[in-house]
């Protein structure tokens, strides 16, 4: 009889997270109980239930276990199948990275590479939000640069950058 409720409930409960699964994969995160922190909040929710349910479902059908020692280690069995999700929706939200773009006024003082000129008009390559980008830029002193050579966005002014 117990091994039947142990083997409904590891059914029912991966067969829920194999429709989370599915759902996450063709039709985007529409999931909203993942917390930021991965706090109290993020163990204890509807994920962290399924989880759990798996691990000691599947660990006590297969046992066949009745007493005391076959759930100790099945709660424990759960409770790691809910750490390890925990473990892993951390990692997967370090991997997001939010690209929060750089104003101009952050480049000055930032050194840069000549690219190409144009007259009074430069092309630099510059760093910008960690990836190199071009630019365009005006020398402030009116001096002559060469392609390749290095110096430093000194000026922003009314959406224009000047090198020194």
């Amino acid at each position: 009889m117990t091994s039947t409720i142990f083997l409904t409930v590891a059914i029912v409960a991966t067969a829920i997270f194999l429709i989370q699964f599915i759902v996450s994969i063709f039709f985007g995160d529409i999931d909203t109980d993942v917390d930021v922190d991965a706090d109290l909040g993020s163990i204890l929710s509807f994920k962290g239930l399924t989880h759990f349910c798996i691990g000691m479902g599947w660990y006590m059908y297969i046992s066949q276990g009745t007493d005391i020692t076959s759930y100790a280690i099945g709660i424990l069995v759960g409770l790691i199948f809910v750490l390890v999700l925990w473990y892993l929706y951390k990692k997967a939200w370090q991997l997001q990275k939010e690209n929060k773009p750089e104003k101009l006024e952050a480049l000055q003082g930032r050194e840069c590479t000549i690219y190409a000129h144009d007259g009074e008009r430069y092309v630099v390559q510059v760093a910008v939000n960690g990836a190199l980008r071009e630019m365009d830029v005006r020398s402030l002193e009116d001096r002559k640069y060469q392609t390749g050579d290095r110096t430093m966005i000194v000026k922003v002014e009314s959406g224009i950058m000047y090198i020194q």
